[in-house]
């Protein structure tokens, strides 16, 4: 695989109901969450980006893709994009995930270079994070087969199909996953005492 051969996903259809407002247009420091993970497949020269069961207006120049199945979770949404990424493998991103440096992404994509696994996944601290990593865009027809016949689990798929992990050092709240008002007031505070 040559880093060319990457598309990117970022997974931005969630029902948000914890958060209460689709957590794609939540911002920090001005930008949306969004737009921070654009630019961060922007920064890694990824030109292929699609976005995931996004239901705000498209303002960004990327195309919008529906779950073919909708209320399969994420995997119902990586299969509908995986058939239209252009690419052999995908840099899959949750929206809800920030503050995850471009460096780490970077990181993860040239451990999948030299892997032979179906998946590359991001591990930090003991915690794996399935919804960041590069996977193989041919997973799509075993995606169907996951979600029509079973439960349609991110987990339940990458141990039947197989996967290795990229072990992340950075600290664990760059993987902080905003899924409540707490935890983003908390996140807005910590970063703006950073930049004081």
């Amino acid at each position: 695989m040559r880093k060319k051969e990457v598309s990117m996903i970022i997974l931005a259809g969630g029902a948000s109901s914890r958060m209460g407002r689709d957590k794609s247009d939540l911002t920090i420091d001005g930008k949306t969450f969004l737009e921070m993970q654009i630019e961060k497949g922007e920064k890694l020269g990824i030109s292929d980006i699609l976005l995931s069961g996004y239901h705000g207006e498209n303002k960004y120049k990327y195309p919008i893709i529906p779950d073919r199945f909708p209320g399969k979770g994420p995997l119902g949404g990586l299969e509908a994009c995986f058939r239209k990424a252009k690419n052999p493998y995908c840099l899959v991103l949750g929206v809800d995930v920030p503050l995850v440096p471009a460096e780490e992404l970077a990181a993860l994509i040239r451990q999948s270079l030299h892997s032979d696994a179906k998946a590359v996944i991001l591990s930090h601290g003991g915690h794996e994070e399935p919804l960041m990593g590069i996977y193989r865009t041919d997973l799509a027809d075993a995606m169907f087969e996951e979600i029509t016949l079973r439960k349609g689990a991110v987990f339940a798929f990458l141990r039947r199909n197989g996967y290795e992990c990229y072990e992340s050092q950075v600290p664990d709240r760059y993987f902080s996953n905003i899924n409540d008002p707490e935890m983003y007031s908390k996140i807005q505070t910590t970063e703006m005492s950073l930049k004081k």
